[in-house]
Order: structure tokens, then sequence, then C-alpha cells
């Protein structure tokens, strides 16, 4: 049984093939929306749904607030968004920012359809929608939380003398606030950096401190006593880049909303494997080539016996590999838990990025393979070794040159000792490669 290569079958988004893809497009900043400022595909509510792939925690998430939102008393009031850094929190902030600010213009969209069905919602109802960005907040001139929160409802008014005084307004003014917007989103995006800064304001302004704090404490029981309201909130699941100070701010945030809220995992498990291809590829190519390339390693890691690991030979590890197509799973699995675990890699997005510098290397070769492997990654290119480099130190350039990425480099030399016939497969640089690839991890794993 003949097995077409990858790069037969698939087809990357046109820029990823030319080689000009602005790697912004991985760096959802819903700030970034608000002001105009972001690219199209989050600009453009249909073209973030098109490219967006549904997850259950996503789709959880849009049936609860459109549940919470059409006036039935359902749904949840307070959400916490908590992954690891380029886990998919604003991203699913987005999804809800454009769902209800756009609403029924989105309704023809297949994904909106199948959110509106499950749900049993027949119209997006018309919604208030709210965001406050911690990071495009400055603490010290700009309007406070609630002062930029009731200006985004039209209900300033309410909220002017606290704003001014830039003390956390009570629970009764923020109640009287949602009553007089109406049925409202609210979405609080990188609360924590705001936070921090925010201390450090009240400390130079010798003002009272932990107002923030406060106000948030105060907006949640708020929107929880209401039948139509909803509050959104981001935090990191990691503090590894932070100091103390700010580590004692994520704890009390975590204490303070996790008295009323419901924490929502957006990506879970391989389902990252799904997010990876609707981002990357314009065309997947017929279903049934994956499952032939599938069943193609699923009987040679049987041929194999004992030398494989017992879960590689499973059933289930099949149809892992038709899940992740064109891609091994393990080379996504390498990617999103040991390079993952490191704090600056940002897990989706950090895959999605480096990925992205990859395929367009690798479809432009056209490197004989029926799926992408650890031991393809081509850290001769330069992009794509600084993706890695970055995250382990600039002294790992240079072993990288000597060993793999140049021509004159050790396993290239091994490989053409060895004869054209191997020197074709280029197995000892495949080898080294993916003995690279497997030997860092944040979490201290080696």
């Amino acid at each position: 049984m003949k097995i077409a290569n990858w790069w037969e079958i698939t087809t990357p988004h046109k820029d990823i093939i030319q080689g000009r893809f602005d790697e912004s497009i991985f760096a959802a900043d819903l700030g970034d929306v608000i002001e105009g400022n972001a690219p199209l595909e989050y600009m453009d509510g249909a073209m973030f749904y098109e490219k967006t792939y549904l997850t259950k925690g996503l789709k959880d998430l849009l049936e609860s607030v459109l549940l919470r939102t059409d006036d039935n008393g359902q749904g949840q009031s307070v959400i916490q968004l908590q992954t690891p850094f380029g886990g998919g929190k604003t991203h699913s902030l987005l999804a809800l920012f454009h769902l209800f600010n756009q609403g029924e213009k989105l309704s023809h969209l297949e994904v909106i359809e199948s959110v509106k069905k499950s749900s049993k919602v027949k119209n997006i109802p018309k919604v208030n929608v709210a965001a406050f960005i911690g990071t495009h907040a400055n603490a010290l001139s700009d309007k406070t939380p609630w002062g930029e929160i009731a200006d985004q409802l039209g209900v300033y008014e309410i909220m002017k003398e606290d704003d001014e005084a830039r003390i956390a307004p009570g629970k009764a003014k923020i109640l009287k606030m949602l009553k007089q917007a109406g049925t409202s989103i609210i979405l609080m995006d990188e609360l924590m950096e705001y936070v921090v800064k925010s201390d450090r304001a009240e400390e130079i302004q010798n003002r009272v401190m932990g107002q923030t704090l406060a106000f948030l404490q105060e907006l949640t029981e708020a929107v929880a006593t209401t039948k139509t309201s909803v509050l959104v909130v981001t935090l990191p699941a990691s503090t590894q880049i932070y100091d103390e100070n700010a580590i004692q701010s994520l704890n009390k945030l975590q204490t303070v909303s996790g008295r009323v809220e419901s924490v929502v995992q957006p990506v879970e498990g391989i389902e990252i494997y799904e997010v990876v291809r609707k981002r990357l590829f314009q065309d997947l190519g017929n279903p049934k080539e994956h499952v032939k390339a599938a069943q193609k390693f699923f009987s040679f890691y049987h041929e194999l016996g004992e030398s494989v690991p017992a879960e590689f030979r499973t059933s289930e590890y099949r149809k892992k590999i038709e899940k992740s197509y064109p891609f091994h799973p393990e080379l996504l699995d390498t990617l999103y838990e040991r390079w993952g675990s490191f704090s600056t890699f940002q897990r989706t997005r950090g895959v999605l990025r480096l990925l992205a510098l990859a395929l367009g290397d690798l479809y432009e070769k056209r490197i004989p393979s029926s799926l992408i492997q650890s031991s393809m990654m081509p850290l001769d290119n330069t992009s794509v070794k600084r993706e890695f480099i970055k995250h382990i130190g600039n002294e790992f350039d240079s072993v990288i040159a000597a060993d793999i990425g140049e021509k004159g480099a050790k396993a290239p030399q091994i490989d053409r000792q060895m004869g054209s016939e191997y020197a074709k497969q280029k197995i000892a640089t495949g080898l080294s490669t993916a003995v690279f690839m497997y030997s860092f991890s944040g979490s201290g794993r080696k």
C-alpha cells in the first residue's frame, strides 16, 4: 500500500507557504482588537471564527454565557479562565467579544450554529460588552477598572466620583451600574499585570492599598446576584516569571475570584492537535489518507514489538496519529509538554509560531515522508533554531551548529560517510535532531 507524502495531501495557509506569515497572528490581544490595531483575522469576527477550532472548553464557555444572557437564569455568572501562558485564555475572550458584539451577523457560521443548537438559544441576545485589559491600562493616569467598565457600559456618571478618587466603589454602587446597564458581559484580561502596577501606583501616590482587589471582590459578588450579567476573568496558572510580590497578588486574586467563580480550561488534551491543524492548514486533504498513514506507523510499531513502548502499539495511539496528521503526535506532545513547560514558551502560541516557521521550510524542501516527525525539525533554518535557542540560552547556538545545523557539522558528515543511499535518508541528522528535541524541559526533566 503506497502512502503519499504529507505535502501531497495537505496545503498550508498561503502566507506560510510564501514564507511571509506575520508572527503577530499567533499573539492574540483583546486590547489591540478594541483599539483597532490587531491583524485582520482577529479584527474580523467571521474570519476569527473560521480559523478557530471549537474545543470542548470554548464551546462550554460560549454556551454558558449564551444561557446566562438569554434571560433564563441559567449559565455561570463569574468565570475564571486559568491556563498556562499561551493556553487559550485571550482567544476565548476574543470569541466572546466578537460573538456578542456582532451577534446575529455571525449566526450563519457553522461553529455558531452548533453552539446555539446545543444551548437551545434561538437568537444571540443583545448585550452590552465591556473589556478591561490590564496590560493596556496606565495605573497612574488612566481610568480605574471600575471607571473604564462603567464608561464602556454607558453609565460612567454612576462611577465618576469613585473613579476620580481612585477608591473602589462598593457593592451597592456596582449593582446600580449593572442594573442600569442591563444585560452585560464584563471581560477582564491580564488583571494580574494591572494589580502589580496598581499596587505600585498606590504606594507612590500614598493612597490606600488594594483597591483593585477590593473592587474585584465587590464585582464578583455583585455579578453573582444578578440574573443576566457575566464576568469573565483571566489569570495565569503559573507564577514562574513573576517576583514574590506578584505571586502574592496572584494568590489574593485567586482567593477573591475563587469564592464564586467557575474555572474553565479552554484547551485540554489532544484538542491541541485540532487547534494547530486549523491554524496552520487551509486544506488537510482526504481523511482516508490520514488513516492510511496512521495504519502504516501502527503496523511498523507492531513489527518492532518490545523495542517500542507499549502505548505506541495500541489502537488508541493509531487514532492519535490520525488526529494529529500530518504531524506525528510525538512531535506535538514534545513541543507542548516538554518545551511548553518553559515559562517563556507560551504553550499553544509558541507551538504555532515554531511549527509555522518549520512548516514553511519543510513544504518548500518536499522531503519524502508520510508524517512530519521530531527528527525533521529544520535546525539549519535560522528562524526555527532561534525559536528554540531563546528558551535554553545562546550557548547552545554553537552546539547545534557543530553537531547538526551546518554543512560541516558532525551529523551531516556521518550521513555522507555512510554512502549515497543512507545520506539521502539523513539518518544521523535525524537522530541527533530528535535527541535535541527531547533534551530540554522547563520542568527539569532531562
